[in-house]
């Protein structure tokens, strides 16, 4: 998941056509029985960026998009300049279901009341311990993505075809869920709408190793 880039992510940070919400909408409860990610360091795969994994990870070159996870956190961000005790953080929860989705606060508290956006997750590799060290990942979407402008003048961020249960927000640029239920239906649709690198909208990362560094 390019959780620094990524969100419209920028699938975290910026925003177009993604379901959010304004409270959140899975609990701990929701985790029972999940795998959750090893914590460390992982990146995104990208067969164009060389990687000496066995350096620090600030010495990394800038095409690795990397991250660190604790449990029920995500440090994004990157700066080669700066530990990652510095960089942004997202508290995360990794919900049970097929498939797993995550949901992830976002915002700043200067800027107003923080939200929540979701990510669907397909664990691909687990370790002996169970925990999950190579996933799959993708936003969860408020519909198809919208038709271009044919004149160039408009053009639109948010769906014209809003699943059911979700309503767009006051910019019209992203949605809002109420319930679990048009989440989960937004995840399983996305992953079927084209997008990143395998072309079905998905980030393929992996664990790297224990640690921040």
């Amino acid at each position: 998941m390019r959780v620094a880039a990524s969100i419209c992510l920028g699938v975290l940070l910026a925003s177009c056509n993604m379901v959010t919400s304004q409270t959140p909408l899975f609990s701990s409860a929701d985790t029972q029985g999940q795998a959750q990610l090893r914590s460390g360091i992982w990146m995104d795969e990208d067969k164009t960026c060389v990687v000496d994994t066995s350096k620090p990870i600030g010495e990394w070159p800038d095409c690795a998009d990397a991250w660190v996870v604790h449990p029920g956190e995500i440090l994004a961000g990157r700066d080669a300049k700066a530990p990652a005790s510095t960089w942004q953080r997202y508290k995360t929860l990794l919900t049970g279901g097929d498939p797993a989705i995550m949901q992830v606060e976002v915002g700043d508290e200067s800027d107003g009341p923080k939200g929540y956006v979701y990510v669907g997750v397909r664990p691909l590799k687990t370790d002996a311990q169970g925990r999950i060290v190579e996933y799959k990942a993708w936003p969860a979407l408020c519909g198809p993505p919208p038709k271009p402008d044919p004149t160039g003048e408009k053009s639109a961020v948010i769906t014209d075809q809003l699943i059911a249960g979700l309503v767009a927000d006051k910019d019209k640029q992203d949605c809002i869920a109420s319930a679990q239920g048009p989440v989960r239906v937004a995840v399983v649709q996305s992953e079927a709408l084209g997008g990143d690198e395998d072309n079905r909208g998905r980030d393929t990362a992996h664990w790297v190793r224990d640690g921040d560094k």
